[in-house]
């Protein structure tokens, strides 16, 4: 996920840190990428700006196809040394999650400082519970695939 936490409402720095972002994509071989979007931080994105962020990573995704596959990283360097420190720290916080459960991580605010309650939040009021005769085309096979 890019680093909103840093962006300030300068739309053309916050455009250039999403750029680098997709850059870091780009050179680690991510499949699954969250794109940044220049005023999310500020209010809901325009649809303007979806459409700059989609641009802007296709543009990296192009330009930079083959990047990773000339990148060489020094053993015991910065990066491999960061990477690993991230990994065991992952490694961690699952453990804990797994023991303590991921509603009580929830409320503790495990996840960017960010504390939930069981039954706080938002949309609680529009959650209604799913009638025996819901059918969608779809679940079906998603289960089924699930399940292989």
């Amino acid at each position: 996920m890019p680093p909103t936490k840093h962006i300030n409402g300068n739309i053309f720095r916050a455009y250039q840190q999403n750029t680098l972002f997709n850059v870091a994509t780009q050179m680690t071989n991510q499949s699954i990428h969250l794109l940044g979007i220049l005023t999310e931080a500020i209010h809901t994105p325009f649809l303007s700006d979806r459409h700059l962020a989609i641009q802007n990573a296709k543009m990296i995704q192009t330009t930079m196809a083959d990047l990773a596959d000339e990148i060489e990283y020094t053993r015991g360097g910065i990066i491999e040394s960061r990477a690993q420190e991230v990994l065991e720290k992952a490694h961690e916080l699952l453990k804990n999650i797994a023991k303590d459960g991921l509603f009580n991580s929830l409320e503790k605010g495990v996840f960017a400082n960010v504390k939930r309650s069981p039954d706080g939040g938002k949309g609680l009021l529009g959650v209604k519970e799913k009638s025996p005769h819901y059918f969608n085309v779809i679940l079906d096979r998603m289960e089924a695939y699930d399940a292989n």
